[in-house]
């Protein structure tokens, strides 16, 4: 994609579903509402059981941009969106949730920043909290270098009280609503299908950085987005185990990939004991063992799947622009572990 590109570029919306009949009708509606140059919306269900695949059928009737794929079983998000990566045909790719709403124009400041700079391979739009559009509830944020969490940025702020300081900035992103250049995934390669839900995409944009591309905060792009507790999650799987689970199997493996050599060295051993400190503080504050068990447990999947993983490691450093030095400084945050515990985790009723 040229720097400056002579007419809009085609636009594939990515949008992997699964139990989303709650969401689908606003979403799609809103898509199909929000930018004329789509190429299709591709929209893949990941073995839903209530009426998803009804309503979307119902959609394709309505307009022929829109295709539905089926995964033979449930996947997770990376492997599905990686389905739908086989068939996309735009310039640029949307990753949405199921479960937001665009406003109007959104989807053309989503991607502005890609056609107007070309050191950009990726942006995510600022998202507010569906259900209090009052609040912001992720503007993107940095990575914590030790584990491999994103600290967002404006969280559950007001923001009218915070726009004006809202702008373009680099950031780490979330495929909530993501865009992405075709020709920066041709480079890098899909999500990992192994990090499969929570946090395969913060491992895909680390990525997208290692590769020597940026990624922004598309500030006035605004999308609208579910703020989903482990109870609502309940009808796709979630459970406490399964969280703490990919959490921690998550961070160990993107250290392994993704790190030059001296940092995964650095902060692999710091993850482990960042993980097993959490499962611990869970079991004595809560006398709940599902951390315990879960780390344990992602402990032994990542030793399993370690020769996976360096194969993995070896494709990721071969595509390395920007050293760990320039991401750390640009990305990541910055502080002690005990500084943001303090300041992000004392009070989390998910993390302890």
């Amino acid at each position: 994609m040229t720097k400056k590109s002579a007419n809009p570029p085609l636009v594939s919306v990515v949008i992997a579903n699964y139990n989303g009949e709650a969401y689908l009708d606003t979403c799609l509606t809103s898509v199909l509402n929000s930018y004329d140059s789509f190429s299709e919306i591709l929209i893949i269900d990941d073995g839903s059981t209530d009426r998803s695949i009804e309503i979307i059928q119902d959609f394709k009737k309505k307009d022929d941009r829109i295709f539905l794929l089926k995964n033979e079983k449930n996947m997770g998000a990376a492997a599905s969106r990686n389905n739908a990566l086989d068939k996309v045909r735009g310039d640029i790719i949307v990753f949405l949730d199921n479960d937001t709403e665009i406003k109007k124009d959104s989807i053309m400041q989503l991607i502005k920043p890609l056609i107007e700079d070309e050191t950009v391979g990726a942006a995510q739009a600022l998202l507010i909290d569906f259900e209090n559009r009052k609040l912001v509830q992720m503007a993107g944020g940095h990575l914590i270098p030790q584990a491999i969490w994103l600290m967002g940025f404006y969280e559950k702020q007001e923001y009218k009280k915070v726009k004006h300081r809202v702008r373009l900035t680099n950031i780490i992103a979330i495929s909530a609503a993501l865009a992405v250049k075709k020709e920066v995934i041709d480079k890098i390669g899909y999500f990992d299908s192994k990090e499969a839900v929570y946090t395969e995409d913060l491992d895909f944009c680390w990525r997208i950085w290692i590769a020597g591309y940026r990624i922004v905060l598309a500030h006035k792009s605004i999308i609208y987005h579910y703020t989903k507790s482990i109870t609502k999650r309940a009808n796709m799987g979630a459970n406490k185990f399964n969280i703490y689970f990919q959490l921690a199997k998550n961070s160990f493996r993107s250290i392994i990939k993704n790190y030059e050599f001296i940092n995964t060295v650095r902060f692999l051993p710091t993850s482990l004991f960042v993980n097993l400190a959490r499962a611990v503080l869970v079991l004595l504050r809560r006398g709940d063992l599902s951390a315990l068990s879960a780390t344990i447990y992602s402990i032994w999947w990542n030793c399993k799947n370690l020769p996976d993983t360096l194969h993995n490691r070896t494709e990721i450093q071969r595509t390395r622009k920007f050293s760990d030095k320039k991401i750390l400084n640009e990305v990541f945050v910055n502080g002690s572990l005990l500084d943001i515990y303090d300041r992000n985790y004392k009070s989390s009723k998910l993390l302890w």
